[in-house]
This record gives C-alpha cells, structure tokens and sequence, in this order.
C-alpha cells in the first residue's frame, strides 16, 4: 500500500488562507477569525495533484466550448468504468453529469414526481431530500431509522399509500455513517418491486467506508431490482471537489437516462455542468486519483478514531464510531438550553463551530444531536475536540 500521498493530509497542508477566502458554506470563510468550523462536510486539504494538472492541462488549451447535454463522452465512460468496478453493469449512455449530487436528487425527483405524490424518506437523513421532493410538488413522507436497528418494514409498510411513488435512501447514511448490507438492501429492493416503487439512492458517501464495513450500491444488485433505481453521486465528499459542481446520475436502463436527459433543462444548456468540472471528475477516478483517496481514507479512518475517543471521554455524550462518511452523529444528554442556543454558544464562547441536531438540517430524528465534521488535519481536529470538550463540560 503507498505512503507516496501521506503528506498530502499532515498539519501542515491545510491552506487556511485560501480556506477563509474560499471555504463557504458555513465554513472558513463565514466564520469569525479564531473558529474552528466542524461544520459542512468539505475537506479542509487540497484536490489529489492529478485533478489539478488536468485541470491545468485542460485549461491550458484555450478552447472552453459547449460539451454534449448528457455529459462529455470522456466522463460518462470513466465514471461507468468505476461503477463497473462496484459491480454496477451501467452503460456510458446511463451516465448523465449533473451539476452536483444535490443537482441530481432534484433532476430525479422532478422526473419521477407529480403534484401531489408521496416519497418515503428517512428520519433523520440530509434535509435536501424533503427539500427536492418538495420542490418537485411532492410530499416527504418521514421513514424513522435507527443508528444500528434492523430496518423497519412493517413502519414503511405503514407508510405506503395509494400515492406513494418513491423510496429515497441515502447509503451510506449521512449523518448516521450507516452502510447498509446488501441483504437488507435486496429486502428493500423486493418491497419496492411488489409494490411499484421507484428508488432514489444518494451514494455521495459510498467512497469514504471504513473497513469491515462494504458498500453495495444499489445499481450491483440483481437486474429487476436495479432496474427500478437511480443512484445520483458526486466528487465534493471523496475529492474535495465541492466549488467545481460535478456529479453524476446513473441508471442500469440507458432508455430511461435517455428519457431522464429528454425531461430535463439539460439539453437546453439552462442548466448543465461545466467541461472543466467533468475533465476535473474524470481524473478523480484515474488510478492515480483512486491512489490519493485510500491515503485520504487512510487519514479519515485516524481522524474518526481521534474524535469517537476524546467524544466518548466527555460525560453524557452518545458517540457510535460511523461505518462510512466523515462526519460524528453525536448524542447529548439532556440540556438547559435547545441545542441551537449550545451551538451558538460553542462557537461565539468556546470557538468551535458544529451543526445542530435540528430539523431544519437533518429532520425531527435529529432531536437532541450534533453533527460535526472530522476531515481537517490532526492537530486542528485535537484542538476543536478539546473546545468542544470545554464547551460541554458539565457547570462546576
């Protein structure tokens, strides 16, 4: 296994000049001088050396013209090459960019939903699933799951009405970190298909899962059940590639992406992805982008066991070590003031800045947690861990 990336991920090599001008998104650049932001989930380190040479070599050329509406043929073909090697038999015409993993949920959820029908969505799971589903003139309908329990099918059973249209999941879990297996994916999948539902699976986390753990993603199941799902990924949480606005949708049926690509703003060039974004992905998955994330997976898995650590020393707190994604869903115990009034208090007395368990952000399941971040260096983790240990401990 190669150490030659392993620099990449020392202290030293976060830019935090360049982070407090460009990281927004609640992060750096929103944040008063002297806070340390746990917050979106963005790595604080620089893009692998491959995707900013082809980025460079790209740009070096002059010649920035219109790619094709589905996406450059390049880009299809790498990304159906990697989702090949996950066992997922998608064609390169079932790859269509899109403009971020976000971008895709609404592309999907506009395609598939009308006014007025329902979609199950899990509690709690990142707030942009109800927000897509609602934007579409659908209705989320709340699925309650539990960090380790089995999953519940007589609840979705329950759940399942006559207008009920689409089951939304997100594998891994953000912000649970739960990889599903693939038994209880098929499971899923079967109740899907007695019951005519179309699957939505965001697999944005499927490349940050830490041994034992195994990612199935949801287009390497068997035929029928693939067939009924669109898996929608993108390159900001694996690659650091959040300000370039890439990702994908695929789909086993390259008829149905067809058609997916026909019912969108895509061929229009309303919206879109840029080419240089796309030539930036296709060197993500190169051997030598692939190469760079197992070192960054290498210092995710140390930087996960810092913080369930130093977290399960504090008095009160619930911290299970995630399985995937780089992001703690941690448990409090119960307070004298909402969980938004602590964090404003972390960050404004304590200087360490985390999102709050809120259903604003993750739904009402995420009643009483926190969510923070670990991908940044060691040494600015131990120090935002030690802040936010300060910052809970119990008054004298």
């Amino acid at each position: 296994m190669s150490d030659r990336f392993a620099d990449s991920f020392r202290d030293g090599a976060v830019p935090m000049e360049l982070l407090r001008q460009r990281a927004h998104n609640l992060r750096w650049a929103e944040q008063a001088p002297g806070v340390i932001p746990l917050t979106a989930a963005d790595p604080d380190f620089p893009a692998a050396p491959v995707i900013r040479d082809a980025i460079a070599d790209y740009a070096r050329s002059g010649v920035f013209s219109y790619g094709p509406a589905g996406g450059l043929a390049s880009f299809r073909q790498a990304v159906a090459g990697y989702l090949r090697q996950r066992g997922a038999s998608v064609p390169p015409e079932g790859v269509l960019a899109v403009n971020s993993a976000a971008a895709g949920l609404a592309l999907v959820t506009r395609h598939w939903l009308s006014p007025g029908d329902e979609a199950i969505v899990w509690d709690p799971v990142d707030f942009l699933f109800a927000h897509t589903v609602r934007s579409a003139g659908g209705v989320p309908v709340l699925w309650r799951i539990d960090p380790e329990a089995p999953l519940d099918l007589a609840a979705l059973e329950a759940l399942v009405t006559s207008r009920t249209r689409v089951l939304c999941l997100c594998n891994p879990h953000n912000p649970l970190g739960r990889c599903f297996r693939r038994d209880e994916l098929e499971a899923l999948g079967r109740f899907c298909l007695e019951r005519g539902l179309r699957v939505l699976s965001d697999e944005v986390w499927s490349d940050v899962v830490y041994p034992p753990a195994t990612f199935t993603s949801w287009l390497a199941l068997e035929p029928e059940l693939a067939g009924l799902g669109a898996v929608v990924h993108g390159f900001s949480k694996s690659f650091g590639l959040a300000g370039l606005r890439v990702g994908y949708v695929a789909m086993a049926d390259p008829e149905a992406a067809a058609r997916l690509l026909a019912d969108s703003e895509l061929p229009s060039t309303v919206d879109g992805v840029a080419t240089l974004s796309q030539v930036a992905a296709t060197a993500a998955y190169s051997p030598d982008g692939l190469a760079w994330l197992e070192a960054f997976l290498r210092h995710l898995q140390a930087r996960r066991d810092q913080a369930v650590t130093r977290l399960a020393a504090i008095p009160g707190l619930r911290v299970q070590p995630p399985a995937a994604t780089f992001v703690l869903f941690v448990g409090l115990p119960p307070l004298q003031e909402s969980v938004e009034e602590l964090v404003e208090r972390l960050r404004r007395e304590h200087g360490v800045a985390v999102v709050p368990g809120s259903p604003r952000w993750f739904g009402p399941g995420a009643a009483g947690h926190l969510r923070l971040s670990f991908a940044t260096s060691e040494a600015l983790l131990g120090e935002a861990l030690e802040r936010l240990a300060a910052g809970l401990a119990p008054a004298p």
